[in-house]
């Protein structure tokens, strides 16, 4: 039963992948986007060969080990791929001018962290790990190597989606003084006395009592 549940979910997780590939299809020309968008919608496809390399090695097969491990390794590459989906579909049924906002949009609707790369490296590790199951591990290699290239390359690229909100927070919990000036020049007068910041003077200037 359990070898059963593994390759339905396998040929669903597949089913899922097909789809989003066909999604990225639509924008991949798009410059509108992100290089490293595009390179997670190009990282989808193979994942989607290397799990066709599974269940191809699973049919009629038992698994080694523990199949409840397979399992949860398959769910967790699931759940991501239908998250994948659906962010890929998002962009793809927006206007060409509007695709990158709504691709932010989705973004920040499926959660903190939920980027397209971050989805697909998650997918391309639980697939890596799924194939050290020695039931596939021989013929998992040569897929296994392109995933942990294409891991490598995904994860130095910059994010597809900028950093919002990351503008300057300045918080202080006690009476000390806090002096920020971030990106600007500081001009901080601390006593009684006067202070001319940027003035220049051209004659003699005397602070305190007339001279005479």
């Amino acid at each position: 039963m359990a070898d059963a549940n593994v390759n339905s979910l396998v040929s669903d997780t597949i089913a899922v992948l097909e789809t989003t590939t066909r999604h990225y299809n639509t924008v991949k020309d798009d410059k509108g986007l992100r290089e490293t968008f595009h390179e997670a919608g190009r990282g989808v496809l193979l994942i989607e060969k290397a799990l066709q390399t599974t269940q191809g090695q699973l049919g009629g097969r038992d698994l080694a080990g523990d199949p409840q491990n397979t399992m949860s390794l398959l769910e967790a590459c699931n759940t991501k791929a239908k998250l994948s989906e659906s962010i890929f579909k998002e962009v793809a049924q927006a206007p060409e001018t509007s695709r990158f906002e709504r691709y932010k949009a989705a973004v920040r609707q499926q959660g903190k962290g939920k980027t397209a790369e971050i989805l697909t490296l998650g997918m391309m590790k639980d697939v890596c790990d799924l194939a050290e199951n020695d039931t596939i591990k021989a013929a998992m290699e040569h897929q296994v190597a392109g995933l942990r290239d294409a891991i490598d390359k995904l994860s130095k690229m910059e994010p597809s989606v900028p950093n919002e909100g990351s503008g300057n927070t300045f918080i202080s919990n006690h009476d000390s003084r806090q002096y920020n000036a971030p990106g600007g020049t500081q001009h901080n007068n601390t006593g009684d006395g006067n202070q001319f910041p940027g003035a220049s003077f051209s004659a003699p200037l005397y602070f305190g009592k007339n001279q005479r």
